[in-house]
């Protein structure tokens, strides 16, 4: 026959809590704080240094931008004084053309008084005639040609 064999232990039975938990290792109470703590001073620092390198970015790029900048409004300076120089050649062109024009007109007019003056003798006279008539055509083919050079000159003087 089978008999069923059990054997008590002894050495199992109630233990106190106070008896368990002098078995049980407990954490103390000041290393949960302190780990929060030090977790938010990690987070606090990584947020510092990604905050810095971002603003350090920034901060490069508008450098850059800035050099861009002073390069441009150098160049741009240098073009328009090449320009200021380039219209007062300009104005001094045109007022030494109109200066020529003037000259021409005077000319032009006494040569007009001349021949009103002289009316009659150049009507005898076919070569002083022609030869006046051939320095009038002249002057005044180069006032329409001094004309047309002031016209230019303005224009370019307005583009300007």
């Amino acid at each position: 026959m089978n008999e069923t064999y059990y054997e008590s232990n002894s050495g199992l039975a109630r233990v106190s809590h106070a008896a368990a938990s002098k078995r049980v290792k407990r954490v103390p109470g000041w290393v949960k704080p302190m780990t929060v703590v030090m977790v938010w001073l990690l987070v606090a620092t990584c947020c510092f240094a990604l905050a810095k390198f971002y603003v350090g970015d920034i901060q490069s790029q508008l450098d850059t931008i800035a050099k861009t900048n002073e390069l441009e409004v150098k160049q741009l300076n240098e073009k328009l004084a090449g320009l200021q120089s380039a219209l007062d050649a300009h104005k001094v062109s045109a007022e030494a053309l109109n200066a020529q024009f003037t000259a021409v007109e005077g000319e032009l007019a006494a040569v007009k008084e001349e021949m009103s003056l002289a009316g009659n003798s150049l009507s005898t006279t076919a070569e002083t005639k022609q030869a006046l008539s051939e320095r009038i055509n002249d002057l005044s083919t180069e006032l329409g040609e001094l004309r047309k050079l002031i016209k230019k000159l303005e224009e370019a003087a307005r583009v300007y």
